[in-house]
């Protein structure tokens, strides 16, 4: 079953690493909760990536297929999985984080859920902002870039 989540939601961490999901979000995750998720360092952002461990299962499946013959691809595996942890979502709807992995991207309270696709990621609520952040020149620019569909800036919403 695919399910993408959608919406981005403020909340706090206590000092354990918990975070309280919005009722909104629990509803969206609530058919996959009971298959666990695994939480992880993003590779390219300063944030966390949450995966429900049944998309979690299809990205492993995909850099499974890499030659384990290659060097390159064993280090980008190895780097792309470091800091990969099981984590699970409490009967009080709290999000358990390990202290260490959500230190590591420098979220200290003010969190920030982004979900993009099947993903969510958990970001300091001031990196967040200054990541998405642009004006709307940059906007136009990259969602032309992005698409390249040839479609005029009209065309783009």
């Amino acid at each position: 079953m695919d399910i993408f989540f959608f919406g981005v939601f403020n909340c706090k961490a206590d000092a354990k690493g918990r975070v309280m999901l919005p009722v909104s979000l629990r509803n969206q995750i609530a058919p996959v909760l009971n298959n666990g998720f695994v939480v992880k360092r993003s590779y390219y952002e300063d944030c966390l990536e949450l995966y429900p461990m049944n998309e979690w299962n299809t990205v492993m499946r995909e850099l499974n297929e890499l030659s384990r013959y290659e060097e390159e691809n064993i280090d980008f595996i190895r780097k792309y999985t470091a800091s990969l942890r099981q984590v699970e979502i409490d009967a009080n709807g709290r999000l358990l984080i390990p202290k260490d992995v959500i230190t590591a991207v420098g979220i200290t309270k003010n969190v920030v859920l982004a979900p993009i696709g099947k993903r969510i990621e958990i970001w300091d609520k001031d990196l967040y902002d200054a990541r998405i952040s642009a004006s709307k020149e940059e906007k136009v620019s990259l969602a032309k870039k992005v698409r390249n569909t040839g479609k005029s800036n009209n065309e783009l919403s």
